[in-house]
């Protein structure tokens, strides 16, 4: 097991494919992973070679082209598309990523739902791991790891879980595996407009149902940022991110701020990275457990 000290971030997952492909499909995948495309080709490679190396094999994959407009996109698409019996893709006109999820949530075999973009990386443990938390700890809507971001912003993210702050501050990101009943139970993701802070959102809607998660205390997603991405799309309009933010504030009016998550207290993967909380994030994850705390630290935020 590493600590974080012993973190690169030239160890990116997926530069080569070290396991082969599987020529059969899986009759009954434990996993479905849902990934969203849309003219994705510059770093689609690294992410296929992400879950080919996976360490669990029965898995299935569902890529929705949301409508790509590049001949040479789905080309690749098609292409790599055929090298794996686990993969299916799905072709739709272009109508967003909530869109595209819940057209691959429909279509998934699967009960346990991960949801991965085109660019982002996993790491050989990752659905595996997560698959595992979710099966020790039966009460839990999903289970998720701590990340890094790479690309354009370097940085590692681990943050208490407060439902409390995630009335106003997202620190929950789709390094995520969930449960399809509770995602069918609440909607799955909302399809009100093409551009809006749909990860957000979902997760306020499971909060809402008076879900929780389990933490599992280690690194296992890497979030490619880009100055192109979903959230960037929205924080630089300000008619979307106004649109987006009034939308979120209506869903966190009806949380529960004192759900409780749980934490992960099973064997890790030895050749994973351990994460843990610094003293600031714990106090602050504190502060926020009461309305008070939510009111004065929220009010903050806004100013």
């Amino acid at each position: 097991m590493r600590v974080i000290e012993e973190f690169s971030f030239d160890e990116e997952p997926g530069k080569t494919q070290v396991k082969s492909n599987i020529t059969e499909s899986v009759e009954k995948p434990n996993i479905s992973i849902v990934t969203p495309f849309y003219n994705a080709e510059q770093n689609f490679i690294q992410t296929y070679y992400c879950v080919v190396n996976q360490s669990m094999e029965a898995f299935e994959w569902i890529i929705v082209d949301d409508g790509s407009s590049r001949p040479s996109a789905v080309e690749l698409l098609e292409e790599y598309g055929k090298k794996d019996a686990r993969i299916r893709v799905i072709h739709q006109k272009n109508q967003g990523q909530s869109v595209a999820k819940n057209n691959g949530i429909k279509n998934s075999r699967a009960d346990i739902i991960a949801f991965l973009d085109a660019d982002d990386l996993i790491e050989p443990f990752y659905l595996e791991i997560l698959y595992k938390a979710l099966n020790e700890y039966p009460d839990a809507a999903w289970s998720y790891t701590d990340l890094v971001g790479f690309g354009s912003q370097r940085y590692i993210w681990c943050k208490p879980f407060s439902a409390g702050r995630m009335t106003f501050n997202n620190t929950l990101v789709n390094a995520a595996l969930f449960r399809k009943s509770d995602l069918e139970e609440v909607g799955c993701f909302p399809e009100k407009w093409k551009h809006y802070d749909e990860d957000w959102a979902l997760y306020l809607k499971l909060l809402r149902a008076g879900k929780h998660p389990v933490h599992v205390p280690i690194i296992g997603f890497w979030y490619r940022r880009s100055n192109t991405g979903m959230q960037q799309t929205v924080r630089k309009n300000e008619n979307l991110r106004r649109q987006s933010d009034d939308y979120i504030a209506d869903i966190a009016k009806k949380v529960d701020i004192h759900i409780k998550g749980e934490e992960y207290e099973g064997k890790l993967p030895q050749e994973a990275v351990k994460t843990g909380f610094n003293s600031k994030e714990r106090i602050l994850a504190k502060i926020l457990s009461n309305n008070l705390g939510v009111k004065i630290i929220s009010s903050m935020y806004r100013h």
